[in-house]
Protein backbone atom coordinates (compact mmCIF):
# COMPACT_ATOMS: atom_id res chain seq x y z
CA UNK A 1 0.00 0.00 0.00
CA UNK A 2 1.27 3.12 -1.01
CA UNK A 3 1.82 6.35 1.68
CA UNK A 4 -1.08 8.66 0.07
CA UNK A 5 -3.57 5.55 0.74
CA UNK A 6 -2.96 6.60 4.32
CA UNK A 7 -5.87 8.43 4.98
CA UNK A 8 -4.46 11.02 6.83
CA UNK A 9 -1.74 12.02 5.20
CA UNK A 10 -4.09 13.01 2.44
CA UNK A 11 -5.18 16.36 4.71
CA UNK A 12 -1.31 17.40 4.83
CA UNK A 13 0.09 20.26 3.62
CA UNK A 14 1.60 19.72 0.13
CA UNK A 15 5.10 20.41 1.34
CA UNK A 16 4.83 18.39 4.84
CA UNK A 17 3.59 15.10 2.48
CA UNK A 18 6.38 15.63 0.15
CA UNK A 19 8.71 15.60 3.83
CA UNK A 20 7.05 12.41 5.16
CA UNK A 21 7.25 10.44 1.74
CA UNK A 22 11.18 10.71 1.21
CA UNK A 23 11.97 10.17 5.55
CA UNK A 24 9.31 7.28 6.29
CA UNK A 25 10.15 3.46 6.08
CA UNK A 26 7.56 1.04 5.32
CA UNK A 27 7.22 -1.89 7.83
CA UNK A 28 5.77 -5.28 7.81
CA UNK A 29 6.02 -7.53 10.93
CA UNK A 30 4.84 -10.66 11.70
CA UNK A 31 2.75 -11.71 15.23
CA UNK A 32 4.62 -11.73 18.23
CA UNK A 33 7.16 -9.11 17.41
CA UNK A 34 7.63 -6.52 19.95
CA UNK A 35 7.97 -2.44 18.36
CA UNK A 36 9.26 -1.64 21.85
CA UNK A 37 9.46 -2.72 24.85
CA UNK A 38 8.46 -0.93 28.43
CA UNK A 39 11.23 1.80 29.17
CA UNK A 40 12.33 1.74 25.68
CA UNK A 41 13.31 5.61 23.64
CA UNK A 42 10.84 5.62 20.35
CA UNK A 43 13.11 6.79 17.60
CA UNK A 44 9.28 7.07 15.19
CA UNK A 45 6.24 7.06 14.82
CA UNK A 46 3.59 4.38 13.67
CA UNK A 47 1.12 4.89 11.05
CA UNK A 48 -0.48 1.56 10.40
CA UNK A 49 -1.94 0.42 7.14
CA UNK A 50 -2.66 -3.34 8.02
CA UNK A 51 -3.08 -5.28 11.40
CA UNK A 52 -3.04 -4.65 15.08
CA UNK A 53 -0.54 -3.68 17.56
CA UNK A 54 -1.22 -4.28 21.54
CA UNK A 55 -0.24 -2.05 23.84
CA UNK A 56 0.30 -2.92 27.26
CA UNK A 57 1.75 -2.29 30.91
CA UNK A 58 3.72 -5.44 32.79
CA UNK A 59 4.55 -5.97 36.19
CA UNK A 60 8.24 -7.31 37.29
CA UNK A 61 6.89 -9.30 40.19
CA UNK A 62 5.94 -12.85 39.62
CA UNK A 63 1.98 -13.39 39.28
CA UNK A 64 1.10 -9.72 38.82
CA UNK A 65 0.51 -10.05 34.79
CA UNK A 66 -0.33 -7.40 32.53
CA UNK A 67 -2.98 -4.90 31.70
CA UNK A 68 -3.72 -4.13 27.62
CA UNK A 69 -4.12 -0.71 27.61
CA UNK A 70 -5.94 -0.40 24.00
CA UNK A 71 -5.02 -2.07 20.71
CA UNK A 72 -3.54 0.08 17.48
CA UNK A 73 -5.42 -0.43 14.21
CA UNK A 74 -4.96 0.69 10.56
CA UNK A 75 -5.94 4.76 10.81
CA UNK A 76 -5.27 4.82 14.50
CA UNK A 77 -2.11 5.85 16.40
CA UNK A 78 -0.37 4.65 19.62
CA UNK A 79 -0.29 7.85 22.38
CA UNK A 80 2.80 5.76 24.21
CA UNK A 81 4.76 5.69 20.72
CA UNK A 82 3.78 9.14 20.27
CA UNK A 83 4.84 10.47 23.59
CA UNK A 84 8.19 8.79 23.44
CA UNK A 85 9.86 9.89 20.11
CA UNK A 86 8.41 13.25 20.73
CA UNK A 87 9.69 14.04 23.85
CA UNK A 88 12.43 11.46 23.76
CA UNK A 89 11.90 9.72 26.88
CA UNK A 90 11.47 5.96 28.03
CA UNK A 91 8.01 4.69 26.67
CA UNK A 92 5.87 3.98 29.99
CA UNK A 93 4.34 0.81 27.96
CA UNK A 94 5.03 -2.15 25.89
CA UNK A 95 3.63 -2.55 22.45
CA UNK A 96 3.66 -6.42 20.16
CA UNK A 97 2.54 -7.25 17.19
CA UNK A 98 -0.96 -8.84 17.64
CA UNK A 99 -2.10 -9.60 14.14
CA UNK A 100 0.88 -9.23 11.10
CA UNK A 101 1.12 -5.73 10.21
CA UNK A 102 2.22 -3.63 7.23
CA UNK A 103 2.42 0.27 7.65
CA UNK A 104 5.07 3.26 7.84
CA UNK A 105 7.34 4.13 10.11
CA UNK A 106 8.09 8.12 10.11
CA UNK A 107 11.75 9.12 11.95
CA UNK A 108 11.55 11.14 15.15
CA UNK A 109 13.26 14.00 13.33
CA UNK A 110 10.62 13.99 11.09
CA UNK A 111 7.77 14.21 13.66
CA UNK A 112 9.19 17.16 15.09
CA UNK A 113 9.51 18.72 11.90
CA UNK A 114 6.11 18.48 11.29
CA UNK A 115 5.15 19.87 14.57
CA UNK A 116 7.05 22.72 13.83
CA UNK A 117 5.72 23.43 10.45
CA UNK A 118 2.46 21.76 9.49
CA UNK A 119 -1.03 22.91 11.40
CA UNK A 120 -2.58 19.85 9.55
CA UNK A 121 -0.37 17.61 11.82
CA UNK A 122 -0.53 19.59 15.29
CA UNK A 123 -4.50 19.42 14.76
CA UNK A 124 -4.09 15.79 14.20
CA UNK A 125 -1.66 15.16 16.90
CA UNK A 126 -3.56 17.44 19.43
CA UNK A 127 -6.90 15.37 18.83
CA UNK A 128 -5.42 12.25 18.92
CA UNK A 129 -3.70 12.56 22.12
CA UNK A 130 -7.20 13.81 24.05
CA UNK A 131 -8.84 10.82 22.68
CA UNK A 132 -6.25 8.05 23.16
CA UNK A 133 -6.14 9.86 26.83
CA UNK A 134 -9.55 9.52 27.52
CA UNK A 135 -9.77 6.27 26.85
CA UNK A 136 -6.99 5.31 28.46
CA UNK A 137 -8.14 7.28 31.88
CA UNK A 138 -11.73 5.12 31.34
CA UNK A 139 -10.12 2.21 31.56
CA UNK A 140 -8.07 2.97 34.47
CA UNK A 141 -11.27 4.06 36.41
CA UNK A 142 -12.71 1.03 35.70
CA UNK A 143 -10.10 -1.47 36.80
CA UNK A 144 -9.85 0.70 39.98
CA UNK A 145 -13.60 0.77 41.09
CA UNK A 146 -16.06 -1.46 39.01
CA UNK A 147 -17.29 -4.48 40.08
CA UNK A 148 -15.89 -7.58 38.12
CA UNK A 149 -18.57 -8.45 35.37
CA UNK A 150 -18.85 -4.78 34.62
CA UNK A 151 -14.85 -4.13 34.52
CA UNK A 152 -14.67 -7.22 32.24
CA UNK A 153 -17.22 -5.68 29.53
CA UNK A 154 -15.88 -2.22 29.79
CA UNK A 155 -12.32 -3.85 28.97
CA UNK A 156 -13.68 -6.00 25.87
CA UNK A 157 -15.21 -2.71 24.75
CA UNK A 158 -12.18 -0.69 25.21
CA UNK A 159 -10.09 -2.92 22.66
CA UNK A 160 -11.81 -1.44 19.97
CA UNK A 161 -12.63 -4.17 18.08
CA UNK A 162 -15.77 -6.53 17.25
CA UNK A 163 -14.08 -9.66 18.10
CA UNK A 164 -10.60 -9.80 20.75
CA UNK A 165 -8.48 -13.03 20.28
CA UNK A 166 -7.52 -14.00 23.70
CA UNK A 167 -8.17 -16.44 26.51
CA UNK A 168 -10.18 -16.63 29.54
CA UNK A 169 -6.77 -17.22 31.24
CA UNK A 170 -5.30 -14.33 30.16
CA UNK A 171 -8.30 -12.12 30.68
CA UNK A 172 -7.70 -13.15 34.20
CA UNK A 173 -4.24 -11.72 34.87
CA UNK A 174 -5.02 -8.72 33.31
CA UNK A 175 -7.96 -7.58 35.64
CA UNK A 176 -6.84 -9.47 38.53
CA UNK A 177 -9.25 -12.19 39.19
CA UNK A 178 -9.19 -16.57 38.77
CA UNK A 179 -10.04 -17.83 34.89
CA UNK A 180 -13.19 -19.63 36.86
CA UNK A 181 -14.90 -16.17 37.46
CA UNK A 182 -14.03 -15.22 34.27
CA UNK A 183 -15.50 -17.93 32.51
CA UNK A 184 -18.56 -18.10 34.77
CA UNK A 185 -18.98 -14.17 34.13
CA UNK A 186 -18.56 -14.47 29.85
CA UNK A 187 -21.31 -17.26 30.19
CA UNK A 188 -24.05 -14.82 32.20
CA UNK A 189 -22.77 -12.44 29.64
CA UNK A 190 -23.33 -14.73 26.41
CA UNK A 191 -26.69 -16.06 27.73
CA UNK A 192 -27.81 -12.44 27.68
CA UNK A 193 -26.68 -11.91 24.15
CA UNK A 194 -23.85 -9.48 25.02
CA UNK A 195 -21.23 -11.51 23.74
CA UNK A 196 -20.75 -14.72 21.63
CA UNK A 197 -17.50 -16.87 22.98
CA UNK A 198 -15.79 -19.08 21.21
CA UNK A 199 -12.47 -21.14 21.83
CA UNK A 200 -9.52 -18.12 21.91
CA UNK A 201 -11.76 -15.14 20.84
CA UNK A 202 -14.42 -13.19 22.61
CA UNK A 203 -17.13 -11.85 20.07
CA UNK A 204 -18.66 -8.53 21.47
CA UNK A 205 -22.18 -8.25 19.97
CA UNK A 206 -23.84 -4.83 18.66
CA UNK A 207 -26.92 -5.91 18.23
CA UNK A 208 -29.20 -7.48 21.52
CA UNK A 209 -28.10 -10.87 20.30
CA UNK A 210 -25.05 -12.07 18.03
CA UNK A 211 -25.83 -15.89 17.68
Amino acid sequence: MELDHYQFFQSLEPESFEKVRSDAKHVSLGVGTFLYYQGDINQGILFLNKGSVKVFLHSDEIGKGEITLYYITPGEQCLVNTLSTISQTPATASAIVDESIEGWLVPASTIRWLIDNSPAYRNFKLSFCAERLTQVMHLVEELRFKRMDQRLLNWLYVQGRDTIRTTHEQIALILGTSREVISRILKNLEKEGIVTVGRGWIKVCENPTCQ
